[in-house]
């Protein structure tokens, strides 16, 4: 008794045993080796999880000892999951890969055949499998669920002699949703499903039952699952399709089997559902018709007998010619009948026979006519005629297709019917049962009958131009011919193209981590689907270890994402379809999600701000997505708005709708009215509410009907279906967020007034009355006004009908009666009547309009929405409503109570949805509950309350526009005219500071720019909300145009939604942005403190002088002031933006004007450019030259330009060391302490000194004495030699250079003094003089010209380092014109230390050197007496001769 619960027990312990020693002896095996056991088990290192690659193994099944002649080795393919690097290869020999014999590859595995066998199988003693692998991505198989991880195989072999175990599996086998495992006795195979999976082979799934427990596969089909995602339906016999939906032609016995072969029927007359021929005729031979003609001599004999015998003389024919015929042999007689008796007894009749029995039965007739007897009727022997005609006979029907049974989805195909027949053949068109008719078709469809070329064959065409899934089918074609019919039948499928779909659909995830995209194609069952992927429209390229895809079986492809760091746009590419995804990287810390939760029966995922979380229609729902936005509340609080499923169709809706579809394809199976009625009756057993925006589609659904009426001038139909109609629409109304779009909304209120306009029409009487849950619908005539007789009225609500406690309206519509006289009769003149309880719920709770002063009018229904509409004689409502001859009164109640800042107003809706306040007249009860509003015309009608907002339209208030844009565009052209003039000088002295200065121009252009376009062009205005939303155009110069900009670019690259181009407080670009700005900002005011603190040490401890440290200041200040300008002007432009005050526009135009202004003078006005210093430098001189006594300091031979700002920042040098003769003159006030302690260069070409941290002498012309020191023929002065070149002596040294030069003065020595021994300019501290900032008269800046250099009473004091001071020598000059030029300080070799004092009127040049030209000393005032030059004479003298003797 316990045997049938032990043993089963024991065996499954032993099965559970036998498998943990296989999966022991797995994980043990190592990669490769030689087998010679009978039996074992080959597979991968860690199987079935990743091995390392590159990999590559070889077994060697060596089975030589143990093989009979008749053995085999049989490999068993239970667990094959990769696809390449393995190879099968048998031998007779085998000792190593250079040592064997008849080699010969039995199977290498390819993605295309692993799947195609179970096993294989050789007959030699040697087999070899190789395996190598170089990487693991993209070379295993993939499949939903269970089979996304596993890698490389588990398959076993045998040694034996039998035959191959039939029971052997694969993954196949197992329906790709479980494993095969071979037993532990190597003969007993098995699939071992995966959750959610049962069946022997797996096969029954979740998806082979719909959502009401009921099997998908229909009529019987078995289903069976392929993977997780995909299933397929064998179809039992009769029935195919997908889901096994569509039944097959049935066949009896007598069905004919060969294409010569055709079943025929009596024709009952109705032309609606097709053949229906069970039990017809066999037609399998050609058969021809007979007509013959014979005349009676004896019919009123016969009639006579026939009358008293009660019979027809049409009977007695019938039966007298048929008997002769059969007396006469012949073989067939079918359908005799007689066709016509003239009254001169002319007999006409026919028959069906063969075609080979045609001169059999002229022979026949012949013998009978010369008879001159048939029966007891008499034939007069010179009328017969004979004629033998084809018989109906339908030979093909064909499609001009390659393939007669697919055609491509959008191509044409013409499907041809060819049969013979007589004249009177016609030919009539089906699809599935359905009659085509073209005529009823809203597409491109055509039947065309070919001409007869005069043989008895006839071709009818059916075309259609452009394909649809909906022409997939069986077409037939009727024939019929003398009460006769005919049909065969053609089936033809529609390839579809791929339905790509991805999952998930959106994705929000945490930067670092990992996700996976899987791409399906759920609608094509093909395997050799190719898949590809692009990353950002570009092709993604295969990156192990970040970027991974696979293929699934047995349609798809899995995309691996790990580590993802960047946020991108997946697509997943089949044919020519694809499907894009966008994978939102986010920093949870830093930017705030809508957090996943389950809603509306969904579970919508975690979802960045400004993005749609997209999923899969829900449960009992076709369609291709649902949607719900994920939007910011302010700027730290992100929330869910409400999903929108308009994209979705309710189940049972589907196959009304694709009835409706294949009627406007040309199929007639159904009409518009039977439509609506179907899908109310659906509607009304649905238990649950619309989701949000269902009712978006169904409103589309019957918008398609309405059309399709319309453009088959059926709109009639509708009248059949108008309560139904009504049903729906309540049935819409009555759900809350049921319609999300707006259009939608109006147009259902169109439909709805249409639809009973329709029925209005048609109807006599028109009176309906409709009260409904969340509407009320009227329809009454006219009636006369017995007030006046003259009024046409229709009083809403009637005293004859019952109306819902909620409605409180009352709706009279008045036409005077002399407006409708001769047209139609009066009592078809109705009115129309719509009232909805809670239409206002699905409308926006607010409505803005801007009025012509700017200021906006807020307004919110207050009642409910009323339609109206009158149905006068031939279309005259638009006529009298044009002419305001029809008045519509209205009495609304209010939802709810105002206060005293509200105003009441009645407002019509136009066609597109519109309102407009100004069409009606309204007057308020005195309390307050309700509002009368007389109306012009018919239309829909509600209760406003309206207030106009405090809040000015900032870009449409003509006077604050105007003074906006003259300022914006003030300090456009100041900042492009400042841009113009930097520019072209920057162009030749191109400096950084220059360059600078008109990246600050260009950046305020484009700020200007941008605002002025805002203020003009209106751009999105930023929402008021508890933080205040700011526009930040720069802090610094430079950033204003980047500053516009980084809003949308930061949008553009994270792809997130965004209300306003303005850049808003407490996003993450705004704070950065602010932060950047801040910091920049801080930089300058403490590079501004440093520098000032700087200069003040310099000039303290006497190395640079206070007008140095004062150009200095100067460039810093107008910086300064350049940068406080435009933070003014940002902050004007914040509070531009943000305020309603006028004021502030105001303030910000007059801001931006200012700054502009502030531009030009700090950047062209106040600086020494050459385009506009020199008129205020001539200026400036020619004041100076009325001055006789004070002279400013002169500083000999400036730079070769004289340039603004660019005192500072240029650099000045000299090509050649300066020597310098110091005999008996002084370089005055020169600091020589950084240059004392320099080691002396002992000769060179070129050496240049850098300008900055230095100050230069000055030669102070006091004009205090008239001593001619040159002229004296002892004085020092005269061996202190100064050459002054101009710039176009090429041959001596190169001259200083323009204003071209960077401003760089260049001096250089001539080159016959190369050899000379030179003493550097860091030995002496030589000097370099500077010209004076105004420009000599004769002389053009930035140029040295002429040959003499004047001074006048010039100090020279002398700091020499190492040199002994010398002492003040003062030169008396004449204040006359002075020309500076370049100094050129030359090296001069054999320069005597005490000159020959009687040699001192002239010098003698060195050979080859250009005289230089003197510092001449002209005759300038003489107040000093005649001693005091003698006695200043003697001492230079001797001081000169001591100096030069102790050297």
């Amino acid at each position: 008794m316990y045997n049938k619960y032990i043993w089963p027990l024991v065996l499954e312990v032993c099965r559970l045993c036998l498998l943990v020693k296989v999966v022991e002896s797995r994980s043990d095996s190592s990669c490769g080796g030689r087998l010679t056991a009978s039996r074992g088990v080959i597979l991968t290192p860690n199987f079935p999880g990743p091995f390392e690659v590159p990999i590559k193994c070889r077994w060697v099944i060596d089975a030589s000892d143990l093989l009979a002649e008749n053995g085999s080795i049989t490999v068993y393919l239970t667990q094959l999951y990769v696809y390449k690097g393995l190879t099968f290869t048998e031998y007779a020999y085998y000792e190593s890969e250079s040592s064997n014999l008849g080699a010969t590859r039995i199977q290498e595995v390819t993605e295309s055949n692993i799947f195609d066998f179970r096993w294989l199988k050789t007959f030699r003693p040697i087999l070899v499998i190789d395996f190598g692998l170089d990487r693991l991505e993209g070379n295993h198989v993939r499949v939903l669920n269970g089979l996304l991880n596993v890698f490389g195989f588990n398959i076993t072999y045998e040694m034996s002699g039998g035959p191959t175990n039939p029971k052997s599996c694969s993954v196949k086998d197992c329906s790709y949703s479980g494993s095969c495992f071979v037993a532990a006795n190597y003969s007993t195979f098995s699939c071992e499903c995966f959750d959610g999976f049962t069946g022997a082979d797996c096969s029954n799934g979740p998806l082979c039952l719909d959502d009401q427990q009921h099997p998908v596969c229909q009529n019987g089909a078995t289903c069976r699952h392929v993977g997780a995602e995909a299933i397929r339906c064998h179809c039992a016999d009769g029935f195919t399709g997908n889901y096994c939906e569509v039944q097959a032609p049935q066949r009896s016995a007598k069905d004919c089997t060969d294409q010569g072969c055709v079943l025929q029927c009596p024709f009952n007359g109705v032309q609606n559902r097709g053949c229906n021929c069970r039990n017809g005729t066999k037609i399998t031979t050609d058969r021809s018709r007979f007509e013959c003609r014979i005349k009676l001599t004896n019919v009123t004999s016969v009639r006579m007998v026939l009358l008293a015998n009660q019979g027809s003389l049409e009977a007695l024919l019938v039966r007298q010619i048929a008997k002769y015929l059969r007396n006469a042999n012949i073989s067939s007689v079918e359908e005799l009948k007689i066709l016509s008796i003239t009254p001169t007894s002319e007999v006409v009749f026919h028959f069906f026979g063969n075609t080979y029995d045609g001169d059999k039965i002229r022979e026949s007739f012949n013998r009978l006519v010369q008879r001159r007897r048939l029966g007891d009727i008499s034939l007069e022997s010179t009328h017969f005629t004979f004629q033998q005609k084809p018989a109906l006979k339908l030979q093909n029907v064909r499609i001009n297709q390659l393939n007669e049974r697919e055609v491509r989805l959008g191509d044409q195909f013409i499907v041809s019917c060819v049969a013979q027949g007589s004249y009177n053949l016609t030919f009539t068109w089906y699809k599935d049962g359905m009659l085509v008719n073209t005529s009823k078709a809203t597409r491109e469809i055509w039947v065309k009958l070919l001409p007869n070329d005069g043989s008895d064959q006839y071709t009818s065409l059916l075309g259609i131009d452009r394909s649809t899934l909906l022409d997939a089918g069986q077409y037939t074609c009727q024939v019929i011919d003398w009460g006769m019919e005919q049909c065969k039948s053609l089936t033809i499928d529609i390839r579809d193209e791929p339905n790509v779909r991805v999952v998930p659909m959106s994705a929000t995830i945490e930067k670092g981590s990992n996700i996976q995209l899987k791409c399906l194609t759920p609608n094509m069952r093909s395997i050799g689907i190719g898949f590809g992927w692009s990353k950002n429209r570009a092709l993604l390229k295969l990156e192990p270890g970040s970027e991974v895809w696979e293929d699934l079986f047995p349609a798809g492809s899995i995309l691996k994402i790990t580590n993802a760091q960047k946020s991108a746009i997946y697509t997943c590419n089949v044919a020519q379809r694809s499907m894009a995804v966008r994978v939102e990287v986010v920093n949870r810390t830093r930017i705030p999600i809508c957090l996943r939760e389950r809603a509306w029966g969904v579970r919508w995922p975690d979802t960045g701000p400004g993005l749609e979380a997209l999923l899969d229609c829900p449960e009992n729902f076709f369609g291709h997505r649902i949607a719900r936005l994920c939007s910011m509340k302010d700027a730290t609080t992100p929330e869910w708005q409400l999903p929108d499923f308009s994209a979705c169709l309710y189940e049972p809706l589907f196959t009304p709708y694709n009835n409706f579809q294949s009627l406007t394809l040309g199929y007639q199976n159904t009409t518009g009215a039977e439509t609506v009625k179907a899908y109310w009756n659906l509607l009304r057993s649905r238990k649950t509410p619309l989701y949000p925006g269902e009712g978006d589609r169904i409103v589309a659904l019957l918008w398609e009907i309405e059309q399709y009426l319309n453009a088959t001038k059926e709109l009639t139909d509708l009248t059949h279906s108008a309560e139904p109609f009504m049903r729906i629409v309540n049935f819409v109304v009555a759900n809350e967020h049921s319609v999300l779009n707006e259009q939608q909304l109006t147009l259902m209120q169109q439909l709805t007034r249409r639809n009973l306009v329709y029925w209005a029409e048609q109807a006599h009487p028109p009176q309906m009355h409709l009260a409904l849950s969340a509407m009320v619908a009227d329809v009454l005539p006219l009636q006369i006004d017995n007030s006046d007789g003259v009024t046409r009225t229709m009083r809403i609500p009637g005293p004859d009908f019952m109306y819902p406690k909620w409605y409180k309206d009352n709706v009279l519509i008045r036409v005077k009666r002399s407006d409708l006289i001769g047209k139609r009769t009066d009592d078809t003149t109705s009115g129309v009547s719509i009232v909805y309880k809670n239409l206002s719920g699905l409308l926006p709770n607010v409505y803005v309009t801007e009025l012509d002063d700017g200021t906006d009018l807020e307004y919110r229904i207050n009642s409910r929405i009323v339609t109206v509409d009158a149905i006068l004689p031939e279309k005259k409502v638009a006529k009298l409503s044009i002419q305001g001859k029809i008045s519509v009164d209205l009495l609304l109640r209010h939802i709810q109570n105002h206060s005293g800042i509200w105003n009441i107003s009645c407002g019509a809706a136009d066609f597109t949805g519109s309102w407009n306040l100004n069409t009606c007249v309204s007057n308020t009860l005195q309390d307050g509950t309700a509002t009368q509003c007389v109306c012009p015309h018919p239309g829909t009608f509600a209760v406003f309350l309206t207030a106009r907002a405090v809040r000015v339209a900032l870009a449409k208030h003509k006077k604050a526009t105007l003074v906006v844009m003259v300022g914006c565009g003030s300090c456009l052209f100041q900042c492009l005219l400042t841009s113009i003039i930097l520019g072209s000088y920057w162009w030749k002295n191109r400096t950084w500071l220059n360059f600078l200065k008109v990246q600050c121009c260009t950046g305020l252009i484009g700020a200007m720019g941008i605002f002025s376009y805002a203020t003009y062009q209106t751009l999105p205005e930023v929402q008021q909300s508890q933080h205040l939303q700011p526009t930040v155009i720069a802090v610094i110069t430079g950033v204003p145009v980047l500053a516009v900009l980084a809003t949308e670019l930061a949008h553009k690259s994270t792809g997130w939604h965004h209300e306003s181009w303005w850049l808003m407080t407490g996003s993450g670009v705004f704070n950065i942005f602010i932060t950047c700005a801040t910091i920049m900002v801080l930089i300058f005011i403490l590079l501004h403190i440093g520098i000032v603190h700087k200069a003040h040490a310099l000039v303290a401890e006497n190395i640079l002088k206070k007008e140095t440290i004062e150009m200095r200041m100067r460039l810093l200040r107008r910086a300064a002031v350049v940068l406080c300008g435009i933070i003014s002007m940002e902050t004007s432009s914040v509070l531009y933006v943000n305020s309603s005050s006028t004021i502030v526009h105001y303030v910000f135009a007059t801001l931006c004007a200012l700054l502009g202004f502030i531009v030009i003078v700090g950047y062209v006005l106040n600086s020494e450019i050459q385009l506009v210093t020199p008129l205020f430098q001539k200026l400036k001189w020619k004041a100076k030259l009325s001055d006789e006594e004070i002279s400013d300091p002169v500083k000999v031979c400036s730079r070769s330009n004289e340039s603004s700002e660019n005192e500072v920042g240029q650099s000045m040098q000299l090509n050649e060391p300066s020597y310098l003769e110091v005999r008996g003159v002084a370089a005055g006030s020169i600091d020589t302490r950084e240059y004392g302690a320099e080691p002396a260069v002992p000769s060179y070409k070129s050496f240049g000194i850098p300008l900055g941290g230095r100050f230069l002498p000055e030669i102070r012309i006091d004009g205090t004495d008239n001593v001619n020191l040159e002229n004296y023929s002892t004085s020092p002065r005269k061996y202190q030699e100064v050459r002054l070149e101009p710039p176009e002596v090429g041959g001596i040294g190169n001259a200083m250079t323009g204003a071209g030069s960077s401003g760089s003065a260049i001096y250089a020595f001539d080159s016959n003094y190369e050899g000379v021994e030179h003493r550097t300019l860091r030995d002496f501290n030589p000097y370099i003089v500077q010209a004076p900032s105004v420009p000599l008269q004769g002389v053009m800046p930035g140029s040295c010209s002429g040959s003499a250099t004047v001074l006048c009473s010039a100090d020279v004091e002398s700091r020499l380092m190492k040199i002994g001071t010398m002492p003040d020598v003062t030169l008396a000059v004449k204040p006359t014109e002075i020309e500076l030029r370049p100094v050129e300080v030359k090296a001069r070799d054999n320069v005597s230390p005490i000159p020959d004092i009687a040699n001192t009127s002239e010098r003698k040049q060195p050979d080859g050197e250009e005289n230089a030209p003197e510092i001449i000393v002209t005759d300038c005032e003489s107040t000093a007496s005649g001693m005091l030059d003698r006695i200043s004479h003697d001492l230079d003298y001797l001081l000169n001769r001591k100096h030069g003797n102790e050297s």
